[in-house]
Order: C-alpha cells, then structure tokens, then sequence
C-alpha cells in the first residue's frame, strides 16, 4: 500500500502563541480502560489531562498516536499537546511523574513545531506480545503476560509469522467493531523469539511492527497462530486462513495482558525499503 494512499488530513498550524509538547509515556494498563477517555472507566488520558490540569492550570487535550485496549501496556506510547504556558519543557517530565500514579510514566517530553503530529505523522507502529508456559510464571507476571500449558512449535510459529510480513487483506483476523473502509495493512517485520526472561524463565515473543492495525488484530494474530501450532496446522493452512478474509476462520483473540505497544516510528526512512518494494 503506497504511503499516498495512506489518507491522513493535512496538518493545520499552530494557533498563535500555542505552543507543543510532545511526550514518549510508558503505562501499566492492567489498571485502566485503555488509553482513550471514556465515561465507563479511567484511562490513560485522563489520568494525564489531570495531571497536566494540576501542572498547568490549564485544560489540556492530549493526542496520542493510537488507542490500546483495556489491560494493554505500552512501553513507548507517544503523545502531544497544545499548550499558552510558558513552562520550560525540561519541567514536564519530572513534575508529571510527581503527580501521576506510579503505573503511568513520562518517559520523554520535548518542544516539537506544528508539522509533527502524535497520530497523523506516524510511520509505523511496533508491538511485541509476550508468552510464557504456566510452569515458568512468576509472581511478577500477574496480568503481564499470557501463561499457555506448553510452548508450541518454534518452527511453526516462525512460519506463521513469515506469511504475515507483507501487505495483506487482514479481515479474517479483525474484529467486528473495526470501522475501517480498507483492511488492508502493510507489515514491516513479523517474527517470533524464544529467549529469558529477567529471572532467566522462558519467555516467547511475537514482534509486528506495521503501518497501522485493525482492531484487535495483533492478538487475533497471536491466538491463531498459538492454536494453530499447538494443533500441528502447516504454514500452508495458515496461510489459506489469512487469505480465506473469513473472521470465521481465525482462532481465538489473545488476551490483553499480554501485549505492548512497543515504539511509535515518526522516521520515514526507516522502512523506505518497503514503500521501494
């Protein structure tokens, strides 16, 4: 999918005397409903808006690169905002994070001009899902990972993965709330890792790393592909259950807990290679 397909709005410039903050924040979502403000439960962007609120004495809107669900982590969500105080920027990190819970962290902020934009100037979006058998759970993994009775095929499973990487019709693994007109999305890196954990357990990885995701799809993309190796399907099958476009088809969805939204991309370079393909 050439990137002028993409169908992003043009930017509009910064008000007079406005000034933006981007952030990098890192949370623990197994306390929220997600990133987006909703009125069902606390978010992650409320919790921000308030402390920006406290900080400033300002209302603030905070923009992020994407929404996770409810129970998701991030390791490098992205956010920005528009803001009249004339507050340092090296300010924000450290006063944010004396105001914010302990499970929502400023990771970085920095004074960003109008053409950047956390959602609409995004390049790629990188995700990893982490999987351990139950025998190797620790304490510290309670609502962080996704406990199975036995690790699958590693052969499988990278199999999987390679059929995956591409541009592809992703409709057998979207959820029926997505609303997107295309499902068609480009991906960038697709693989699978077996590796240890900090206390030296086991731990598999799966790393997708694309232009944009349907809802739910990473995790629709994890349970299938864990069930359809603990089954013992060929690459071949899987790959006709990609291509089949049949929600019907795909396995379960993984369970939120599991998964990161890892690093937001804002380099275009970084995956020109794909675009020259």
């Amino acid at each position: 999918m050439a990137r002028t397909d993409w169908n992003r709005p043009p930017l509009a410039p910064l008000g007079e005397g406005l000034r933006r903050i981007r952030m990098t924040v890192s949370y623990d979502g197994a306390g929220y409903h997600g990133w987006q403000s909703q009125e069902n439960g606390v978010s992650v962007q409320q919790r921000i808006e308030e402390a920006l609120l406290a900080m400033l004495g300002e209302q603030v809107d905070v923009q992020g690169s994407g929404r996770t669900d409810s129970g998701v982590h991030a390791l490098g969500q992205v956010c920005h905002f528009d803001i009249r105080s004339k507050v340092p920027v090296r300010a924000f990190k450290p006063r944010l994070n004396h105001l914010l819970p302990p499970d929502i962290r400023v990771m970085e902020a920095e004074e960003v001009d109008g053409s950047f934009h956390a959602r609409f100037t995004t390049m790629a979006r990188e995700y990893r899902y982490l999987v351990k058998q139950i025998d190797d759970v620790t304490a510290f993994d309670h609502h962080r990972i996704y406990a199975v009775k036995e690790l699958p095929s590693m052969e499988l499973l990278e199999g999987y993965a390679a059929c995956i990487q591409g541009t592809h019709d992703f409709s057998t693994f979207c959820a029926a709330g997505d609303l997107s007109p295309s499902k068609f999305r480009d991906i960038y890196v697709s693989k699978w890792t077996l590796g240890k954990d900090s206390y030296g357990y086991g731990l598999l990885t799966y790393t997708i790393c694309g232009n944009a995701f349907l809802y739910h799809m990473v995790r629709s993309l994890v349970g299938t592909q864990l069930d359809c190796a603990h089954q013992g399907l060929s690459v071949q099958a899987f790959r006709e259950i990609l291509d089949s476009k049949d929600r019907g088809r795909a396995g379960r969805t993984a369970p939120s807990e599991g998964l990161y939204l890892a690093r937001i991309s804002y380099d275009p370079d970084e995956y020109a290679w794909f675009e020259e393909r």
